[in-house]
């Protein structure tokens, strides 16, 4: 029982990096080591299964291999692979019920035209194992059924390709594809992912050219591509495309680039022999993942060695080992040989290999063999062996091989970079990409596989503003910008310039704003001190005045001066007096809601005492004899302490009014400088003045009214002259205030505001008791009833004459 395979394989011997047809006695040819090495992998799986007991036993696998040179190759292979078995061309039927073709299964072609030629074709009769077309079109279900492959798709690669640039942080790029399945559609997959990913496009192109104006074209590209300023080029191109590319850009003088070129031709070492190949700079690759193929080499040196045998040996040799004969392939050279054994690094023929294992554990499982022998009378058709082999999965030499949805393998890349040395295996492995997620991992540090440069060259169409510099677009792509200075007091951000807070300030080209200092009236100032000595030594003497009222507080003077409501007068003008401290300090938006309001009602439970005691006054000596029942009514109903009750209750009242209709914020931060900022509290002082004085204001005019009423009471009675000036230092004070409020810094608000309340507390202080005080202290002979009977006998007899 055999089942025969047929493959599509790369030539092995091309002329002039291009296919040809004319008779071999006229062309010089160039041996491709990685084409022979496919060649012989295909060979050596086949011969390894046959030999195999575990996979297919009793069964024998065949083959017949084709060049796949031209379009015209692929379609001859294709034909010769769908007849009918055991049967001629002539034996063609439309009739494919039951169909069986001459082989089992296609392996090949490497190229992904090749593939989109021969898929579409034989799709219906014969399932299809590529080992290198890598076009992400042939992913597609709907046109390439019946399509797997052995090497991941080009839009794996693409993502490869762009990880790769990402992890050298690059984002100005040029990216050229050759014309045909694999250059267009790579392209295609690297632009749209660079898109993407915020990778500009320096350069985007298919080099495209009618016969002998090929170089013309990649001269234009290359021109292009340099005039652009771009240090990175990534080519999705054919081997022979990219060879013409390197040449030309070696004779353009070229230097100091960074290359990535895709899986084709990675991993051929065709390019190290390109004269002065290593002046273009760093040639980095996307290759096939390395795979393990014990016995291998020692199956190419025996093929190496048929391959010498003497012409007369020739036919014998190639009988034995199937092996076709190769005129060319007798004059291999000692350098060929060694380009072929130097290696055991296999990556596109361990691709061929896992092709053909793959086709032989999917007709494993179809001709149930697990038992040990396989069913040689079971029949099966394309379609089946096609599901079979979606299924399989197995392990090779340490490396898991399945397909997925589309039928790519799951597998990724390795990194390489050409050492620019000539060697036989020129090559080394310095990272890897892992799909799903996808992930690039370099594994070596970038001086042990570039010694000869310092840094990795950059390729950026403008480079990294500085710190507190922003962007401006120049031209369409982002990637492409001048930078600029922030101006003063912005700061930069993701490449903006942003104002910074009210609070902060910065210098031009910053990208940090710095805190203001913050200026308020400190406790450690001298000022500070001197407003705390003069408030605390106010409340002192208010104390002392206390003290002195209450110990004489049955005495006449005393009781002139309005009696209890002496002290209520003087705890007011302490609680006044206390609101000194609230100016000084940090200000917080407790204290700024309450000092304003506080002060005022204090101020206004004292002017009402003051108000009160004058027309108490004026009534007992000038209305209480003409109102005698309204008189006794005040004196009955405590008529004063209700009067003081009901106006400071209207202070309270309105003060609260302020503090709901003020704005929701009672701070404020105003800029002294550009260093400098001012806390203190937001009000607008004309309007509080107003609001919160124009009731004090008012006390202290009818103050001035009942003071002058009383002016010609008895001497001892008479206040007016003492309240008069009282109220005229009030006043003065804080229209002073006022006046000086609207022009001053809001630097110096808190002191003025400090040294009015302590002068009008200390003009009142002076002018209503300090006499007083001095009456008790150093003239008691006038604080006595007799004094006061003798000054109202004198009033009464004054008013009667």
């Amino acid at each position: 029982y055999r089942c025969f395979l047929g493959a599509s394989m790369a030539p092995q011997l091309v002329q002039d990096l291009s296919c040809v047809d004319h008779s071999v006695s006229d062309i010089s040819f160039s041996f491709l080591r990685a084409s022979y090495c496919i060649f012989q992998a295909m060979r050596f799986a086949v011969e390894e299964i046959n030999n195999a007991t575990h996979l297919l036993p009793n069964i024998t696998l065949g083959y017949q291999i084709f060049d796949d040179c031209t379009s015209s190759i692929y379609i001859k292979a294709m034909f010769a692979f769908v007849l009918r078995r055991a049967q001629t061309s002539s034996g063609a039927t439309h009739n494919l019920c039951g169909y069986q073709p001459r082989v089992t299964a296609i392996i090949g072609p490497w190229s992904s035209d090749g593939a989109t030629i021969v898929s579409p074709r034989a799709k219906i009769v014969l399932l299809q194992i590529s080992y290198g077309a890598s076009s992400e079109k042939l992913s597609d279900k709907v046109y390439f059924p019946s399509f797997l492959r052995t090497i991941p798709s080009d839009k794996n690669q693409a993502e490869a390709i762009i990880l790769l640039i990402q992890r050298f942080k690059y984002d100005w790029i040029a990216v050229v594809g050759s014309d045909d399945q694999y250059g267009q559609y790579g392209k295609h997959e690297v632009t749209t992912l660079a898109s993407e990913r915020n990778i500009c496009m320096a350069y985007q192109g298919i080099i495209k050219a009618k016969e002998g104006t090929l170089k013309e074209a990649i001269i234009q590209v290359i021109k292009h591509i340099d005039s652009s300023r771009v240090n990175i080029t990534v080519l999705f191109a054919t081997l022979q495309l990219t060879v013409m590319y390197f040449q030309t850009a070696i004779e353009l003088n070229i230097r100091d680039k960074v290359w990535i070129i895709s899986e084709a031709i990675s991993a051929n070492n065709i390019l190290s022999e390109i004269p002065n190949i290593s002046k273009v700079g760093l040639i980095l690759g996307i290759a096939v993942r390395e795979g393990q193929m014990p016995g291998f080499q020692d199956f190419l040196s025996n093929a190496l060695a048929a391959q010498s045998l003497s012409p007369s040996n020739l036919s014998q040799a190639s009988a034995e080992s199937c092996a076709q004969t190769c005129i060319e392939c007798q004059s291999f050279t000692n350098a060929m040989v060694q380009s072929i054994l130097g290696s055991n690094k296999w990556g596109i023929s361990f691709n061929v290999y896992s092709a053909v294992y793959s086709v032989a554990h999917s007709l494993h499982q179809l001709l149930n063999c697990d038992s040990g022998t396989c069913n040689k009378s079971r029949t099966f058709l394309p379609s089946e062996l096609l599901e079979s082999l979606k299924r399989v999965n197995f392990t090779l030499h340490n490396r898991t091989i399945n397909f997925d949805a589309n039928g790519n393998l799951r597998t990724g890349y390795n990194i390489i970079i050409w050492e620019n040395k000539s060697s036989i295996d020129p090559f080394r492995v310095i990272g890897s990409y892992t799909p799903n997620p996808g992930r690039v991992v370099i594994n070596q540090p970038f001086n042990t596989w570039a010694p000869g440069l310092k840094k990795m060259p950059t390729s950026k169409c403008s480079s990294e503003c500085e710190p507190g510099q922003r962007k401006n677009l120049d031209g369409f792509h982002h990637c492409c910008f001048k930078c600029t200075d922030c101006p003063k007091n912005t700061f930069e951000s993701n490449h903006d310039c942003v104002e910074c807070f009210k609070w902060q300030w910065a210098p031009s080209k910053s990208s940090v704003c710095y805190n203001k200092t913050i200026v308020y009236l400190r406790w450690e100032d001298g000022i500070s001190i001197a407003l705390c000595a003069m408030a605390g030594a106010g409340i002192l003497a208010k104390a002392t005045i206390t003290v002195i009222f209450i110990v004489n507080l049955k005495t006449p003077i005393v009781k002139a001066a309005g009696g209890k409501l002496c002290f209520v007068m003087l705890l007011a003008l302490v609680s006044g007096s206390s609101c000194v401290f609230a100016f000084i300090g940090l200000p917080s938006e407790l204290v700024c809601k309450v000092r304003q309001p506080v002060f005022a009602v204090s101020f206004t439970v004292f002017l009402s005492c003051i108000l009160v005691r004058s027309f108490q006054l004026a009534c007992i000596f000038k209305m209480a004899s003409r109102l005698p029942k309204a008189y006794a009514y005040w004196i009955k109903y405590n008529g004063q302490y209700v009067f003081v009750l009901l106006s400071t209750m209207v202070s309270v009242f309105h003060s609260l009014m302020l503090l709901i209709n003020h704005p929701s914020s009672f701070m404020r931060r105003d800029s002294l400088s550009d260093l400098e900022l001012i806390l203190h509290c937001n009000s607008d002082l004309f309007i509080v003045f107003l609001k919160s004085y124009i009731y004090n204001i008012l006390l202290s005019l009818l103050c001035f009214l009942f003071a002058f009423l009383g002016k010609d009471l008895p001497k001892n009675y008479n206040e007016g002259k003492w309240i008069s000036q009282s109220m005229v230092v009030f006043i003065f004070s804080w229209s002073l205030f006022a006046l000086i409020s609207f022009s001053a810094s809001q630097r110096y608000i808190p002191i003025i505001q400090a040294v009015v309340i302590l002068s009008s507390s200390y003009g009142i202080v002076g002018m209503y008791f300090i006499p007083k005080c001095y009456i008790i202290l150093f003239k008691p002979q006038q604080n006595t009833n007799a004094y006061f009977q003798m000054c109202i006998q004198e009033y009464t007899k004054r008013r009667s004459t």
